[in-house]
């Protein structure tokens, strides 16, 4: 019956993917004509890591359940249902293909109503988003295709270096104080860091000060106490000054943060909690 092809696709059986055709060239991961193209056919992929592979790592940032968690570049990935499945049902999801997000909120609509599916681009969110809305922000592989214009990743071309800024400044603006940006990637954290700390020279003209882009945020007192116990560091904690949160980082199924064996094969946790500007400057 309908209903029980329904129900199927809100299980996300494997059985519903269509094939994949990869692109010729990597640098289209970054152009979203790409995307809208793949997506009219392509019913799931999941990239890096499944939830299951990651919840006993995140679950710990998401308490309570009630937190207002936003996806970014969702994709066609069953991580966003299989958080809601989990408990945490205040998603928000976006991505820039207009294909996917129809697709995805005409797939969960009945089974998951209060997620939500939004088409909007991660490096200009302010049209829809006020200051401090979410308390969970997570990117799962979706800064890594912007990666794919990069170039040299010793001296990466400057306008994936201002895209990643601007992501970063818009993710830190909805995010509210004391919230947690979580970012899934597979890329190394002696090149990623440089991004999420915003350490690349900003271009011509673009200042990374945080004076004119921070000039209405207001500084927080945590509470260490009410924080979720983070995996033991060999590394210390480093701070944006730009993006008002402190980062760290973990090998996703390792154990905890730092460098391990054979640690170009892992996928990496990094963690970043929107500290606000007077801690950040300590």
């Amino acid at each position: 019956t309908d209903d029980d092809n329904d129900d199927n696709d809100d299980n996300h059986d494997d059985n519903t993917r269509t094939t994949t055709t990869l692109p010729r060239n990597n640098k289209e991961y970054g152009k979203r004509e790409y995307w809208e193209e793949r997506f009219a056919t392509e019913t799931e992929f999941e990239w890096l890591v499944s939830y299951s592979d990651i919840a006993p790592q995140i679950t710990r940032f998401l308490h309570p359940k009630k937190k207002k968690i936003l996806v970014v570049g969702c994709g066609n990935s069953s991580f966003s249902a299989d958080l809601y499945d989990a408990g945490y049902t205040c998603i928000t999801n976006i991505d820039y293909s207009r294909n996917v997000i129809d697709a995805m909120r005409k797939r969960h609509e009945r089974t998951r109503p209060l997620m939500e599916w939004l088409v909007m681009d991660m490096t200009d969110m302010s049209a829809a988003f006020a200051d401090e809305s979410f308390d969970v922000v997570i990117d799962k592989a979706a800064m890594d295709a912007l990666m794919t214009q990069e170039g040299d990743v010793w001296n990466p071309e400057q306008s994936v270096v201002d895209s990643c800024r601007t992501m970063c400044r818009h993710i830190s603006r909805v995010l509210k104080l004391g919230g947690y940006h979580l970012h899934i990637s597979f890329a190394q954290p002696h090149f990623r860091k440089k991004y999420l700390l915003g350490l690349h020279p900003p271009s011509l003209g673009c200042s990374s000060s945080s004076t004119n882009f921070w000039e209405s945020v207001q500084d927080l007192k945590i509470d260490e106490q009410q924080q979720p116990k983070r995996e033991e560091s060999s590394c210390s904690k480093e701070y944006s000054k730009e993006f008002l949160w402190d980062y760290e980082f973990e090998t996703i199924g390792g154990g905890g943060n730092g460098d391990s064996n054979n640690g170009c094969f892992h996928h990496f946790l990094y963690i970043m909690q929107k500290i606000g500007a007077a801690a950040a400057a300590t």
